[in-house]
């Protein structure tokens, strides 16, 4: 399985860093200086099962690395437009969205670019060669089941890309029939069903999984009339259609079989460089995946995958606006891992993989790349010993920027029956893009970028209850930037750096459920001396659900700080300021299996945008109602 140089020099002293990192995590600690009454643990509530953190199953308390999921019923409940909104306000993850459904959407995980943040779709990557960017703006939110998300550097993991973390999205598999509708402001409406079935006998089962959903929206203008050149004042509409289906077959115990298929269509409007240009965008997602585990002997198992990832696009306007009419990305990945547990509590892993990059346009000739890798891993977690470790090594060989080895050690100990104390120091690299090769300097190759991070980590849970602070800090070097003069070459000439304080918890409080996160942090452009651009010092997510009389109500709240972003209307780097936002949502069954919605959406109207020049959404309130065979 598997952009932006920085700018901006800090605003608040180091004091203020401190001060800020200290009063939050007095509050996340709150739920475990509660008297005991008021805490009511979920004794009942499993902790859920991750496969991200390790490439293998593991209950999300025993993960090493920073992980957190996001579930179906809690994409349902907060009824997010899409993956960028639903990320927004659950995590304190940095988000930019340049305008309404569809438009380019990046994120970063503990301070790394945009493409240093790896997306898998059931476990294929989306990142698009020509800038290294994922494309979760055209991933439909209604076709997500599952997301599980692992912050810091997994290079040793998962390759190229995994610098600041792993973004995992797991598409829909319904078991039972299901189906919604939503309307709400700006035109929206939304429609989705998804159905499962399981046929034959109970030791070999055949199981199929399908869902359709569509999308859309009269939106709002992108950009800022007021402060962008070029901005197109009408509303910038789109629409978004989603498909998959999933055939599972158990051959015999230990034997599966699964393929899957995925499709998405996204038609969008959006304003470029021309005043008064109607442009818009279409682009096509798509993917399929078969992947086989076989349990070879007592032990013993062997898992191989097989997909392809194909993006293609057409923009009918590219040209006036200095773009490409049409293009297309194609991601094509193998891979095999053995799985031995050598002995109780002691899993190695062995893998392989290869993977092919193929990006195209109408304005540059095709190019390819092709990157072979060997992996090997060690988990240990043995049954009544103290402490647990996890160990990748990772070699991957690249036709275009040559040869890297990367590695990963955690360790933890248990220091009481509920407190974990761990530590984490890890390598990776970044690939250069094939739009940083394109425009290198023909003399030197290209180097990919390296990072080195390390985390220490102190972790309290309790059945689903979980509390965790963890110090991470991060250096990079032969970061890829172009010249500052003629003739604007790409060179791996620059260093950044991040350290940082990150929090978390989940917790059953009294009659409530409570998720918090808050993310204090230094990210430098450290050759320029400047904030690294788009990324904020200091963001926190807040949320509490609560059933009340029938009625379950739940309030979001998100911050994020001040940061540095490119003024389109100077070509300077400007001071972007703080936003705050709240969401509502109220929700009842209203008979078996029937849920009626309502969400309002920045409930204060803050136009303050994710990024300068384009608008951010307004206000808005819609109206859901969901149906569940199954309830």
């Amino acid at each position: 399985m598997s952009s932006t140089s920085a700018l901006g020099r800090l605003g608040r002293p180091a004091s203020a860093f401190r001060r800020s990192a200290a009063a939050s995590a007095v509050v996340l600690a709150l739920p475990l200086a509660a008297p005991a009454q008021d805490l009511t643990l979920a004794y009942a509530d499993l902790p859920p099962v991750v496969v991200t953190a390790a490439r293998l199953e593991q209950p999300l308390a025993d993960a090493l690395p920073s992980t957190v999921v996001i579930e179906r019923d809690e994409i349902e409940r907060h009824a997010a437009p899409d993956l960028a909104s639903l990320l927004r306000m659950l995590t304190s993850a940095d988000v930019a969205q340049a305008g309404p459904l569809g438009a380019q959407t990046s994120v970063f995980l503990r301070g790394g670019d945009s493409r240093q943040t790896l997306v898998l779709v059931d476990g294929l990557p989306i990142n698009r060669a020509d800038f290294g960017t994922p494309s979760l703006q055209h991933l439909p939110i209604a076709q997500i089941e599952r997301i599980e998300i692992v912050r810091g550097n997994v290079s040793s993991l998962y390759g190229a890309q995994a610098v600041g973390g792993v973004i995992q999205v797991f598409t829909r598999r319904a078991t039972a029939p299901q189906a919604s509708v939503e309307l709400g402001s700006r035109g929206g409406r939304a429609a989705s069903v998804a159905a499962g079935l399981r046929l034959g006998d109970r030791a070999t089962p055949t199981e199929l999984h399908a869902s359709l959903s569509t999308r859309r929206t009269d939106g709002y203008s992108a950009k800022d009339p007021d402060t962008s050149p070029g901005a197109n004042p009408d509303d910038d509409a789109a629409r978004q259609q989603g498909a998959s289906l999933h055939v599972a077959q158990t051959w015999a115990e230990g034997h599966r079989t699964r393929l899957g298929l995925m499709a998405a269509r996204t038609r969008s409007a959006f304003d470029a460089f021309t005043p008064g240009l109607d442009d818009e965008l279409t682009t096509r997602l798509g993917a399929w995946s078969l992947d086989s585990q076989h349990r070879l002997a007592s032990g013993l198992d062997l898992a191989l995958d097989l997909g392809t990832v194909h993006e293609r696009f057409v923009d009918p306007t590219g040209p006036v606006n200095f773009g490409a009419e049409r293009g297309r990305n194609r991601v094509q990945r193998a891979a095999a891992q053995l799985q031995w547990q050598a002995a109780a509590g002691h899993t190695l892993q062995f893998g392989l993989e290869t993977q092919r990059e193929r990006f195209g346009d109408s304005n540059t000739a095709t190019r390819t790349r092709r990157n072979n890798a060997q992996r090997l891993a060690w988990i240990a977690r043995p049954d009544g010993a103290p402490w647990t470790a996890q160990l990748a090594l990772r070699h991957d060989d690249n036709d275009s920027h040559g040869r890297e080895t990367t590695g990963l050690l955690a360790l933890a100990w248990q220091l009481a029956p509920r407190w974990r104390l761990s530590g984490q120091l890890s390598t990776a690299f970044s690939a250069p893009s094939l739009i940083d090769e394109q425009f290198a300097d023909p003399a030197a190759r290209l180097e990919a970028e390296r990072s080195r991070s390390g985390e220490l980590a102190l972790q309290w849970t309790e059945g689903a209850n979980r509390v965790r602070a963890a110090w991470f800090v991060q250096r990079q070097r032969d970061r890829v930037a172009f010249d500052s003069a003629p003739p604007f070459f790409a060179r791996n000439i620059a260093r950044a750096s991040n350290h940082g304080i990150e929090l978390l918890a989940q917790a059953t409080i009294g009659p409530g459920r409570l998720g918090a996160e808050a993310t204090f942090q230094d990210p430098r452009d450290d050759t320029a001396d400047r904030r690294l651009l788009r990324r904020s010092r200091s963001s926190a997510a807040l949320r509490w659900t609560q059933d009340t009389a029938g009625w379950e109500w739940g309030a979001a709240l998100r911050h994020v700080g001040e940061r540095d972003d490119f003024d389109p209307a100077s070509f300077t780097i400007a001071r972007n300021r703080a936003r705050t936002t709240a969401d509502l949502t109220l929700g009842r069954q209203v008979a078996p299996g029937w849920r009626l919605g309502v969400k309002v959406e920045n409930l204060g109207d803050s136009e303050r945008p994710d990024v300068l020049g384009f608008n951010a959404n307004p206000r808005g309130v819609f109206v859901s109602l969901n149906w569940d065979g199954a309830r």
